[in-house]
């Protein structure tokens, strides 16, 4: 009977500091992404090769996650579905291996910060995702 006091407890204080890291997650995207979008490289550093068309690809792409994040975020929130995150998690561990792969297709440096960035954001997503309890609201 202790030991499923514990536990519960355990669970609960994880699923606590999960939902800090997974807000603290977004505000961070949301404010390298601003950042980036008006031309700082305080976060990545902007090597120059990008030429024509392909000119603020990736600033362009922190854009699109953004208003991406936003719907999802809002869909968790409106609709009580956790699995959203989950997808959303899978999504961005995804994109911290296509970042590599824009990058040697295109014949271009990409700053390999992006790479860690879609890591974190990923897996900050979808552990948050993950221990959503059923049946709850996806409120941190």
């Amino acid at each position: 009977m202790n030991h499923s006091i514990v536990s519960e407890k355990s669970v609960g204080l994880l699923r606590l500091l999960l939902a800090i890291n997974f807000n603290a997650a977004v505000i961070f995207m949301l404010i390298v992404s601003a950042l980036t979008a008006m031309g700082s490289s305080m976060f990545f550093e902007d090597y120059g090769d990008l030429y024509g068309p392909m000119d603020n690809n990736l600033r362009l792409m922190l854009i699109y996650l953004c208003v991406s994040e936003v719907t999802v975020y809002s869909f968790c929130r409106f609709s009580d579905n956790y699995r959203s995150m989950i997808v959303m998690g899978l999504f961005l561990l995804l994109m911290s291996l296509g970042v590599e792969y824009y990058g040697v297709i295109n014949e271009v440096a990409v700053d390999e910060n992006y790479a860690w960035f879609f890591a974190y954001l990923g897996l900050s997503h979808l552990s948050y995702g993950i221990l959503q309890p059923s049946g709850k609201r996806c409120e941190s």
